[in-house]
């Protein structure tokens, strides 16, 4: 029995060390479990630091892209100085490009052009380049500081159509500029005219607009005059009670103005039906007719100059030595004119209106290029009216239905020779009546017992 137990020892110190070592090993994987874990979790934090790290200067990029702000200044394009100039082996037009930046510094990658009526009608790409180039704009001008304001100089091939000229205005000229942010931006050239606040048409200093087609009348006080006898003194209506505009009674001609709106693209020719008309509030249906008669003379021009220093009085726009002075009684009479192809509607152009056998027309003339390119209205043309009849030279005498007292409103009858230029096919003629103002026929025009409302 003895020497068995004696046998026995050796066997469990054996067992003892294997467990130790078992011990070991586990310990050993569990150290690798928490190593890797910690490698792990180590990599994961550096992927999202670096993943945060994108997106923060995503963010930034960002919001440096949209704190850009590029604007047009007026007139946002026009001829640069020394126009047409050798460019390498080409002619180039110089053009200079006004801008203002609003926002924080940019730089300008490129320019894009797009014409819808001519020029760069197939999209003109301009890059920056020194020295002139076609189809290039100059690289020194496509650094804008914030709040700098910086005229960028284009350069277009000398034998393309000049973007700029009057007759493309009616086109609009869409100008895209790209950053290197990748921001857009782009506006259309001629530059709107900018509107009053709450988005209602304006018609000028003093007054609201009435919009005809390619004609605009203001209403304000100077809108409309008359002369009473062969004096020929121009009086504006004097208001009586409530306000009414008040004029004597006929005989005398009355004088309105009209002009032609921003970017019409044609000169506008008014005919001998043209009529303004006068009913009274009592009798609606008992219209007396005022028709057009010739445009005034140069000198009764020079003083409706003097009291409005809008009206330039160009004998294009039909006045001229022989016409009517401001006398009711001796009338100069607007002839009716033929239209040439007028068998075929719009196969003429308006200026055909106005020809040796067609005279002294009365022409609204079109915007001048110095008002196009600041989005302004063509001049103002003061247009006469007196005679019973279309083309005749005797004076109204009297307004049907008008009792003492009682006042009157007006209709205004336009009949005018246009050409639109959208149809392509040359000018047609157009009519249109419009509602126009109040006012009373006393006399004297400031009696106060008069102009009851």
């Amino acid at each position: 029995m003895e020497q068995i137990f004696l046998e026995a020892r050796p066997v469990r110190k054996l067992w003892i060390r294997r467990k130790a070592v078992s011990t070991m090993i586990g310990g050993i994987i569990v150290l690798g479990l928490f190593l890797t874990a910690l490698v792990t979790m180590f990599l994961l934090i550096q992927q999202n630091d670096s993943y945060q790290s994108t997106v923060n200067k995503m963010m930034q990029a960002d919001a440096d892209r949209f704190s850009e702000n590029l604007r047009p200044l007026p007139p946002a394009l026009a001829k640069g100085e020394d126009f047409s100039f050798a460019c390498g082996s080409q002619t180039c037009n110089n053009y200079t490009m006004s801008l203002t930046n609003l926002g924080i510094g940019l730089q300008i990658a490129r320019i894009y052009i797009n014409s819808s009526k001519s020029g760069c009608t197939s999209l003109c790409i301009l890059d920056p380049s020194d020295p002139a180039t076609p189809l290039r704009f100059r690289a020194e001008d496509r650094f804008l500081n914030p709040g700098e304001s910086r005229n960028i100089t284009l350069w277009l091939p000398g034998d393309s159509p000049n973007i700029i000229l009057p007759d493309d205005r009616y086109g609009a000229n869409t100008i895209t500029i790209a950053t290197t942010r990748g921001r857009i931006f782009t506006f259309q050239w001629p530059l709107p005219p900018p509107g009053p606040p709450g988005g209602i048409s304006a018609g000028g200093p003093g007054g609201t607009g009435i919009y005809i087609g390619p004609l605009v009348i203001t209403y304000q006080r100077a809108l409309i005059a008359y002369t009473t006898n062969s004096s020929g003194k121009i009086q504006l209506p004097i208001g009586g009670t409530n306000g009414y505009w008040s004029i004597p009674p006929p005989r005398l001609v009355i004088y309105i103005k009209i002009q032609t709106d921003v970017g019409t693209p044609n000169d506008v020719y008014l005919t001998s039906q043209t009529v303004f008309q006068v009913a009274p509030f009592n009798s609606p249906g008992s219209l007396t007719a005022f028709f057009l008669v010739a445009p005034i003379s140069l000198d009764l021009c020079e003083e409706f100059a003097e009291k409005d220093p809008t009206i330039i009085c160009d004998p294009l726009y039909g006045y001229w030595d022989g016409g009517n002075n401001g006398d009711p009684n001796a009338l100069v009479a607007y002839q009716p004119c033929n239209l040439p192809g007028i068998t075929t509607p719009g196969t003429y152009n308006s200026d055909d209106y106005n020809d040796q056998n067609c005279q002294h027309r009365y022409l609204i003339p079109k915007p001048t290029p110095e008002q196009l390119l600041y989005g302004e209205r063509g001049n103002p043309v003061i247009v006469a009216f007196a005679a019973t009849t279309a083309g005749g030279n005797t004076a109204q005498t009297g307004v049907a239905g008008l009792n003492p007292g009682e006042s009157v409103t007006s209709f205004l009858g336009i009949t005018y020779v246009y050409n639109d230029e959208v149809s392509g096919t040359g000018a047609y003629t157009y009519a249109v009546t419009l509602p126009f103002i109040a006012f009373c026929i006393n006399n004297p025009p400031n009696n106060p017992a008069m102009c009851q409302g």
